[in-house]
Parts: C-alpha cells; sequence; structure tokens
C-alpha cells in the first residue's frame, strides 16, 4: 500500500490561513505563501532571495532572528514571540501577530533553513472573545440550570464513587437543617441518616448497577431528630462536566402526603373505634375538639355502640393520658357496695371491710373517672355523686373528713336522663353537672355503610383467637351473608355484630362467613315477612287468565314489585329479597328498571 502523500504539499501551505516563510540559514527567503506577502506588501518576485529582516517585519530579528545564532538552540523545539509588524508604507497590514519558527532538516537531520509563522493578533483575539462568549453562554445556562434545581420542591444531592456529599442544595439544607458547607465532603449517610443507609442505600445500589433507582421510600433523620417520610430517586451524574463515576440524588418530602395518607385511614379506625360514616366522621371531630379541655362529658349511647371506646379515646387525646383510665359500672352493684367502690372505706365501717380501701376516685388521681351507666344509680348516691362532681371531694365510707380528689369526669348511659329527671327519678342538678358536653354515639343501623369494616375488623380478630384460616382474598364473606349483615336492624348494635361474625365463623368452615352459618335471628331476618303481601283474592285473576310468562319476565316483576312495596328504597328491596343493594342494583341495570 503506498504511503506517499496524493497532494501536493505546497497547495495545503497556500490555504493555511497564518502568513508563512521558509529561509535558508543565512536568512534568506527561499518561499512565502500569499497571506505573508499580503502581510509585508510585497509580491513573491521582491521576495525571493532576500532577507526577511529587511522587510521591517519587527525589532525582534537581531535578537531572535532564526538564521543567526542569537536564535541558539531555542529552534531546535521552536521560539514563540509576540512581535509588532509595520507596514513601512509598502502597503502591508500593520499589527501584531504571533511569531513561532521551527527549523527544517533533510533527510540526514541537518538544519538546511527555517519555517517562520505569523500568526495575527487579531486572529487569536477573536478566537478569545468567541471562547468568551461560549463561556458566558456556558455560565448562563449554569445559572439558569442552578436556578432551576434551587426552585424545585425537591432537594437534590450529588456524591462521589465513595458516597461523598459533594453537591448539597439549598432545599436539602432546610429538610433536614444541615447546611451545605457542613455536608459537603461527609458521608451521605451521616448527613441523610435514612433508614436504608446500612441496608438498601439506593445510591449504593445505583452505583453498583449502573442504573437508575425510582421512588425508594425511606425515612430520613434530620439535624433537630424529626423523622421525615421522602421518596428517592437516583441515577449516575452524566454530561462532560460530570466527575467520573459520580452520582445524584432526588429527595421528595412526603411528609404532608404520608400524614394526609395515615389521616385518611385512621379516620376509619380511631382510637378502637371503627367506622368511615358520616356519624362516625362528626363523632371522631367532637371527640378530638372535646379531649384538650376538662370539661365533663356525658356520653349517650344504645347498649353496644362503644361508649367505653369513646371514653377511653376522650382520655387518650386529654393532657390526662399519662394518668390512669379508671372506670366502674354503676348498674353492675348495689347502691352500698357501689358507694365503697366509688369513695372508699375505712376499717371496720361494715361487715366485710377489714382494712382501709381506696376508692375510684382516689384510684383516678390525675386522670379520667368513667362513670358508665350512671343513670342506674339511687337518687341517695346521686346527691353524694353530685357533691364529689361539684366540689371534687369525698368522704370514703366510714370516714368524717373529706378528701380533696384531681379527676376528669366522664360519664355514660343508654337512657334519657333528661327524661327521668323530667320525671323525678334522677336528681336534675346532677344531669345538668354531668351534661356539660353530650356527646351522642349513632347507633349501628343509622350507619349500615360500616358494617363491612367492622365485618373485616372482627373476622381478623376471631380467626386469629380461635386459629381460623385465612380465606382467599375476596372470599372472607359472601355477598349474601354480607346483604344481611347489612341490612339486620342490629338492636344490640355493635357488640351483637362482634358475636355474629365469631358465632359464624366458630360453626361454619374454612375461615369464611357465609349466610347459612349467621346466628338465626340474623339468617331469618330476610324472610317472606318483609315480602309485600298478595293482593286479595278477590283482586287476583284466575291462574288460566294469565299468559305464560318468561324467567326474565318473572324476575322483573318480582324486582318491581318489591321496589314498588318498599317505595324504591334499595337497602329495604334488597333485605326483602335476599340479596345484596350491588345484586340489586345490576338485576336493575339488566332490566332497565329506575324510578320515574
Amino acid at each position: 500500500m503506498s504511503t506517499e502523500l496524493p497532494i501536493d504539499p505546497g497547495l495545503v501551505l497556500r490555504h493555511v490561513q497564518d502568513a508563512l516563510l521558509i529561509v535558508d540559514t543565512q536568512g534568506r527567503i527561499l518561499w512565502t505563501n500569499e497571506v505573508f506577502r499580503r502581510m509585508v506588501g510585497r509580491e513573491g518576485e521582491e521576495l525571493a532571495g532576500r532577507k526577511c529582516c529587511e522587510l521591517g517585519v519587527g525589532s525582534f530579528c537581531a535578537e531572535h532572528c532564526p538564521a543567526t545564532g542569537a536564535a541558539g538552540s531555542g529552534c531546535s523545539t521552536g521560539a514563540h514571540f509576540n512581535v509588532q509588524v509595520d507596514g513601512h508604507g509598502g502597503g502591508g497590514e500593520p499589527g501584531s501577530y504571533c511569531f513561532v519558527t521551527s527549523p527544517v532538516k533533510d533527510s540526514e537531520g541537518r538544519v538546511i533553513g527555517y519555517m517562520e509563522n505569523f500568526r495575527g493578533m487579531d486572529r487569536v483575539r477573536d478566537v478569545i472573545l468567541q471562547l468568551e462568549l461560549v463561556n458566558d453562554a456556558i455560565e448562563a445556562e449554569r445559572r439558569v440550570t442552578e436556578d432551576l434545581i434551587n426552585s424545585l420542591a425537591d432537594g437534590v444531592v450529588a456524591v462521589d464513587p465513595e458516597l461523598r456529599i459533594t453537591r448539597f442544595t439549598p432545599n436539602m439544607e432546610r429538610m433536614l437543617g444541615v447546611k451545605a458547607e457542613e455536608a459537603i465532603g461527609r458521608p451521605c449517610r451521616e448527613v441523610l441518616r435514612g433508614t436504608l443507609c446500612d441496608t438498601d442505600c439506593p445510591l449504593a445500589w445505583a452505583r453498583d448497577n449502573e442504573g437508575p433507582v425510582s421512588g425508594c421510600r425511606e425515612r430520613l433523620t434530620a439535624a433537630d431528630g424529626r423523622s421525615i417520610e421522602v421518596s428517592i430517586s437516583t441515577g449516575p451524574l452524566q454530561g462532560r462536566a460530570a466527575p467520573e463515576g459520580g452520582l445524584f440524588a432526588v429527595v421528595t418530602d412526603r411528609s404532608e402526603l404520608e400524614a394526609l395518607r395515615r389521616e385518611h385511614e385512621g379516620r376509619s379506625r380511631f382510637h378502637g373505634l371503627i367506622g368511615a360514616s358520616p356519624p362516625m366522621q362528626s363523632l371522631y371531630r367532637q371527640v378530638e375538639a372535646v379531649a384538650a379541655t376538662e370539661a365533663t362529658v356525658l356520653i349517650q349511647g344504645e347498649s353496644g355502640t362503644g361508649k367505653e371506646l369513646v371514653a377511653r379515646a376522650l382520655h387518650e387525646l386529654s393532657p390526662r393520658a399519662k394518668g390512669p383510665f379508671v372506670g366502674v359500672n354503676c348498674a353492675a352493684l348495689t347502691e352500698t357496695l357501689l358507694e365503697s367502690e366509688l369513695f372508699g372505706h375505712l376499717r371496720g365501717s361494715f361487715t366485710g371491710a377489714v382494712k382501709d380501701r381506696r376508692g375510684r376516685f382516689e384510684q383516678a388521681a390525675g386522670g379520667t373517672l368513667f362513670l358508665d351507666e350512671i343513670g342506674d344509680t339511687t337518687p341517695a348516691l346521686q346527691a353524694k355523686l353530685l357533691r364529689a362532681i361539684q366540689e371534687r371531694v369525698i368522704e370514703p365510707v366510714g370516714s368524717e373528713s373529706s378528701r380533696s380528689v384531681d379527676v376528669r369526669i366522664i360519664a355514660a348511659t343508654n337512657r334519657d336522663l333528661r327524661e327521668q329527671a323530667r320525671r323525678g327519678s334522677f336528681r336534675e342538678d346532677l344531669f345538668y353537672r354531668l351534661n356539660v358536653i353530650p356527646v351522642a354515639i349513632p347507633p349501628l343501623r343509622e350507619r349500615s355503610e360500616d358494617v363491612p369494616l367492622l365485618v373485616e375488623h372482627f373476622a381478623a380478630k376471631y380467626r386469629e383467637v380461635h386459629g381460623l384460616p385465612e380465606p382467599e382474598e375476596g372470599q372472607a364473606v359472601s355477598e349474601r351473608a354480607l346483604a344481611l349483615l347489612e341490612t339486620h336492624p342490629w338492636p344490640g348494635n355493635v357488640r351483637e355484630l362482634e358475636h355474629a361474625v365469631e358465632y359464624a365463623l366458630i360453626t361454619g368452615e374454612g375461615g369464611r362467613i357465609v349466610r347459612a352459618f349467621l346466628p338465626a335471628p340474623i339468617r331469618e331476618g330476610s324472610g317472606a315477612a318483609l315480602v309485600p303481601p298478595p293482593a286479595p283474592a278477590s283482586a287476583a285473576p284466575s291462574v288460566e287468565a294469565l299468559p305464560a310468562e318468561s324467567p326474565e319476565e318473572a324476575e322483573r316483576r318480582e324486582l318491581e314489585a318489591a321496589l314498588d312495596a318498599h317505595h324504591w328504597v334499595m337497602a329495604k328491596t334488597a333485605q326483602a329479597l335476599g340479596m345484596s343493594r350491588t345484586t340489586l342494583w345490576r338485576r336493575m341495570q339488566r332490566h332497565g328498571l329506575k324510578r320515574d
């Protein structure tokens, strides 16, 4: 293969934009290009054989001419000078040039001349200016990028391959309470203090697998000890300016979102209470508002609605939460025993009182005393309770001295105390002393949409208690069973539902709740009594007079009759037909049934 240059080197030299000339070892010009001739304002025939120092191209010739000994050994490696060239009236182009010279050698290495190069400083300045413009543009772009990153709600961290922080944005400073100058140079695990730092660090994963990580959930610890829920996305830094092996992490603060999520989820389970219905949401809000006060609360609700749970929620959310919660069922004891239970007694005060005993008022000191079924107390005991609640003092049985007590009173009843006070069976002054803040608990029949939540809760509880298997997803309760549970009136409220779920699980199979194993009162509650009665015989047409009816037509007629009988109330109609509201709605859609 030929190695000869296919183009005449002279042609290449003529197209170089710098001024070029070649001189012999005596400084006589052997060759020039057009740019040099324009620079000195001479034609080629005027230059051939002349010494370049006669052309007035600079005052450096005497000291630095390569054809004399003055240049010395510098020419063997190339010499660089900045020179001033004057036109000398010859029509040349005066100006400043950068002068470069290098020796020309023959095949045996002997110097036979010199190549001299004059590059105009204007061109150099243009290049410098262009570079400055490019640098300005790059800097402007960098500032824009910086501003964009800093304006993001997310924080950004950059690290080197050893996971030491190289960049820490202002949002990271605000999020963690750590200044950038304190963070840069430190291992990121010392600054972020994340829950995954020692086990499954997303930055380490991105480094080791050379790929990004997206939406990794983690908790960081701020400088003040706060726990911050975050989402982290990581990846390798790219671009010519990026350090080799560098990584970045975009950190999104999810604290508010997580708080909202927990609040939303928590509102279906509130300090032991379960329910997402509007009545329960209203109850939760009232409990939160009342709990922070010292006011006496009267909880009213039917038996089995969870009055004690509400009382405990009031205590747990109150400033007295660290104190004791002491409850007593006023309906479970005789008047004498209840008085001793509440106020305590001295030894010998009655038969069997062999030692002094503190009552519930004193046991609840610094906390909350819950008086359940307060409506079942006698008028004599009510008078003593009134003094204790009003003056916060008690007298133990058998004592003649009073004792101060520091308790908050929460009472509960399933009776209408206002009506009892009107009839005289309950002290009116005690009623008003207790009824400072009334809290009413809705019965289960008024919040039937909470039944599925309660069934799920109790089913999980009793599967664990009795060691029953977990059914497949979506198979925990049959559709017909749930329809019955949702439409049952529940006179015993949540307590009755809990017992029904336990009964169905124990008597059934596979940890499922099905209609056949519900308690008989609930299972039979869907029966024919709720189906509209037949028309009087006189009004009913004979069987022979009725035309043949298809199964579809019969089903449509049955649905329409049931809907009309129950005034198109979906819940009651579904109960009468023994199906869920969802099934009823689907069948109505199939038959095109809708109320005008």
